[in-house]
């Protein structure tokens, strides 16, 4: 078989991904990952062979790619905030969007002196483990119903250097968490996409992510939001912060769950797609 130099693997990558939105940069991401070649490894060696072993682990790589699997979960990195997060298809991929959720509840807790942060359904742990990097002095505990998601955020816990700051615990909401603990802040990005959504979501999102991190319960799209205040009223210290994550359209509705729970203060705040994508309200 006639070795291929890297300029016309990626080309040849490339057409066979035509129909993705951004194929050249998802097939030059896919042999970054699989080689370790950096950008500039990848501008400046595009003549010369590719080796054998790595052209191998390209093509599977790039198969799997081809049937729609997020790159994310092929190469077992995302990136979120400061830091890489190991992902699993046990775990939603990290999203741009979430940071605002990250932005909106550290510039809040920057004046507190230890705050205590209450992650609800945590999944790589992303949320929890990026405020604790900004806020050095802070601890926090991060709550799944998936057994398999809490592997992924301990071991992204590990990576990070931060397991000594962050209690995990297997958890329906906030089934694990006793009554007099005590919070200075609840965050959560729970499941909140409409069920009848199914069929208007990307291959890699509908066919790959986990539905139980997905979907709202079924003729109830803000199910998460009335567990979550409701259980949040008792457990928020005052003037304990509540913040969490909405879909499009959804904001309004869950700033009036929180009022109707005896939260007030509500605020929204936009991502970078100017949606409301954060609603925080506080504990009066």
């Amino acid at each position: 078989m006639a070795v291929l130099r890297l300029t016309d693997l990626l080309d040849a990558a490339a057409t066979r991904l035509a129909g993705f939105e951004t194929p050249a940069l998802d097939a030059e991401a896919l042999f970054r990952g699989v080689s370790g070649f950096s950008r500039a490894d990848v501008l400046t060696r595009g003549a010369e062979p590719v080796a054998a072993e790595i052209e191998r682990r390209f093509e599977g790589a790039l198969v799997r790619r081809v049937s729609h699997e997020p790159i994310q979960y092929i190469l077992g990195n995302a990136a979120f905030w400061r830091d890489e997060f190991r992902v699993t298809p046990a775990v939603l991929i990290p999203r741009p969007e979430t940071e605002t959720l990250v932005e909106a509840v550290a510039g809040r807790l920057r004046g507190v002196l230890a705050p205590r942060i209450l992650d609800l359904g945590t999944g790589s742990g992303c949320i929890a483990l990026s405020l604790l990097r900004e806020l050095p002095n802070a601890r926090a505990t991060a709550v799944d119903v998936s057994s398999p998601a809490l592997l992924v955020a301990r071991e992204n816990a590990s990576r990070l250097g931060l397991a000594d700051r962050i209690e995990f615990r297997l958890s329906n909401w906030f089934s694990a968490i006793a009554p007099d603990e005590a919070f200075d802040a609840v965050v959560s990005n729970p499941p909140y996409v409409p069920v009848g959504s199914l069929g208007l979501l990307p291959r890699e999102v509908r066919d790959f992510e986990p539905a139980q991190s997905l979907f709202a319960e079924a003729g109830d799209d803000l199910s998460s939001y009335r567990a979550i205040f409701r259980g949040a009223l008792t457990r928020a210290v005052r003037p304990g912060l509540i913040a969490v994550e909405v879909g499009q359209g959804q904001a309004e509705g869950v700033a009036a769950l929180s009022q109707e729970g005896g939260f007030k203060d509500v605020e929204f705040c936009k991502d970078l797609a100017s949606i409301d994508r954060v609603v925080l309200a506080r504990r009066p």
